[in-house]
Parts: C-alpha cells; sequence; structure tokens
C-alpha cells in the first residue's frame, strides 16, 4: 500500500521520462486535492452511543442511523430523532426524500444464532415508517438502490447479497463473497465492489479485502476478483465512489479511510484516527460537496473529511 505521490514529484518524473505533457497532465488532476491523509473534522459529538448508517436522501439532507434510531443531522451538527428502530445499520435514499434504513431486526445471528426476522424500513423525513422487507432475510447491513428502484441489501452474517424488487420478498443475488458488507456500483453498471468485513464468525476473524464482482444486464456474470486487501484487521465496513470511480473503503478496524483506483491500484491513505470508521456519504445540499461524511460504530461521532471530489451519482 503506498500513500498518494505529491504532484510536484509526478510532473519531475514526467520531465526526466521527456513527456512534459503527461507530467502536466497528471498534475492537473490533483488539482484541489488535499494533502494525505486528511484531517477529519468533527461534526457530531456525544449525541449517540454508536451510529453506523449514514445517507443523504434526494433534497440533499443528512440523515443517520444511531442508538437504534433515524435522526436527521444539521450542517451545525444539530440532530434531530426521526425514528426508533430495534437497531443501526445501512441507509440509503430512496425517491425524492425517503430513507431506507436496514435493520436486524429482534435478533441476530451474532447473539442468537441464525434467524430470518430481519427488516428494511422506508421512513419518511416526518417518521412515517414501512416495512418494505419483513421477513425472508437475517441480518441486513448496507443497502444500495438501482436505477429501476429495487435495491441490494447485505447481510454480513452470512454470504448473501439479496435483491429486493417491489414485491420485497429477497431473492438471492450472489453468495460469491464472503460476509459482505459496505457495496458500490460502478456508474456504467458493470462491476459491483463489495467489502468484506470477516473471514469468519466463529471463531470472529475479521478481513480487510475488497472485491469486484462483474454485472452483464443486471446479473453477476463470473467469479469475484480481489481488489486489494488492506490487512485481515481492517474489519472493512462501508464503501462509497466518487466522481472518478475511485472506490472509499471504511477500514472500521483500523479507523482509517483508504481510496483505492479500480484502473492504476493506487491506494492512497485519506484519513485516519477514526475509531469505528462505519459508512461513507459523499456531501450533499448544503453540506460541502467535495467531502465524506463517515459514522463511527465505536464513538457515535460523525466526521466530515474533505477529499477534493464530488460523489458519484447515486440512484434513488
Amino acid at each position: 500500500m503506498t500513500r498518494s505521490r505529491k504532484g510536484s514529484l509526478l510532473l519531475a518524473l514526467a520531465f526526466a521520462l521527456g513527456s512534459p505533457s503527461d507530467g502536466l497532465a497528471q498534475e492537473d488532476e490533483r488539482v484541489g486535492e488535499p494533502d494525505f491523509p486528511a484531517e477529519a473534522r468533527i461534526l457530531v459529538d456525544g449525541a449517540f452511543q454508536r451510529c453506523e448508517g449514514i445517507a443523504f436522501n434526494g433534497e440533499g439532507d443528512l440523515y443517520v442511523a444511531g442508538n437504534a434510531a433515524l435522526w436527521k443531522v444539521e450542517p451545525t451538527g444539530d440532530v434531530t430523532k426521526i425514528a426508533d428502530m430495534y437497531s443501526n445499520l445501512g441507509l440509503a435514499p430512496i425517491g425524492e426524500r425517503d430513507i431506507l434504513m436496514a435493520d436486524f431486526g429482534p435478533t441476530n445471528r451474532f447473539n442468537l444464532g441464525p434467524n430470518s426476522d430481519g427488516i428494511v424500513w422506508r421512513v419518511t423525513p416526518e417518521g412515517d415508517t414501512t416495512r418494505v422487507v419483513d421477513g425472508g432475510i437475517g441480518d441486513p447491513n448496507f443497502v444500495m438502490v438501482l436505477a429501476d428502484g429495487s435495491f441490494l441489501v447485505t447481510d454480513d452474517a452470512t454470504d448473501e447479497i439479496l435483491w429486493v424488487g417491489e414485491e420485497g420478498q429477497p431473492r438471492l443475488f450472489t453468495d460469491a463473497v464472503g460476509h459482505p458488507n459496505g457495496i458500490a456500483l460502478s456508474s456504467d453498471g458493470s462491476t459491483l465492489y463489495v467489502a468484506q468485513i470477516f473471514e469468519s464468525l466463529r471463531p470472529m476473524v475479521t478481513s480487510g479485502k475488497v472485491w469486484t464482482v462483474p454485472i452483464e444486464d443486471g446479473d453477476v456474470a463470473g467469479l469475484p476478483e480481489l481488489l486489494v486487501d488492506l490487512g485481515d484487521d481492517a474489519a472493512n465496513d462501508g464503501l462509497a465512489l466518487d466522481e472518478h470511480g475511485r472506490v472509499y473503503v471504511a477500514a472500521n478496524g483500523f479507523g482509517q479511510i483508504w481510496r483505492v483506483d479500480p484502473v492504476s491500484a493506487e491506494t492512497v491513505l485519506i484519513a485516519e484516527d477514526m475509531p469505528g470508521a462505519a459508512s461513507i456519504a459523499f456531501g450533499q445540499g448544503a453540506f460541502d460537496h467535495e467531502a465524506i461524511y463517515v459514522t463511527s460504530t465505536r464513538t457515535g461521532r460523525v466526521w466530515e473529511v474533505g477529499v477534493g471530489a464530488k460523489g458519484a451519482a447515486l440512484h434513488h
């Protein structure tokens, strides 16, 4: 793993090789990019014991899952409770205003063994809740909405990524990656990125792997390939993509955010000293559009980290 090089070094190398125009092009790509690792500014502190899911809705408002509830977060860091839940897992925007929220439900495999009482809620900004998935899944974690309004949801206690359509009945999408947590889809729809959080549950061994799964016509089209391995203790959690197609990985166990370029394989430490870094969302609305917002399962904090790039477009 390497940290990002300075643009001046790239330019000097290009001239040394006799290709100054190429060096200038690489320099231009880094204009406005902060020095990494960048400072993680605390936006919310003291409101939650732990929080995990984070998403901006279609109106650009920020929502966080914390203390077994859904909350709205203001740019000032003030929070307002929207609805109570059983747990506080992944969030995703859906429609013009609403949020999908993953919830383990009354039981979970980690404490009580196999179950099928997981829930995915649809929540309005006013706090109205609908169970769009009520059973048929054990412990839903990360949620990602697709272009047609269906969505994928991971169960990191198993090997399952499930697809859910209008009828609300989960069906298996793929079980090719063990213990999947965060997922993200490339802008052309050809690659699903999957963060693996565990190697096994009993004994519990965490993972640092991120995989690519080929997609064709909306379905899995081949075997997964390893994109990066940050080390077993990374306990990879949430993923997000920027406008350049680069993958941001929350290494929960390390308290770090890493960025991986799928084309060049460059791996950059974006931020550190963030215990329990969990889920990632790029700023929208009144928030900084060239920053990521990160939750913490250990401290309950929400951080803001400037990254010098906007997020990839999300489907609602």
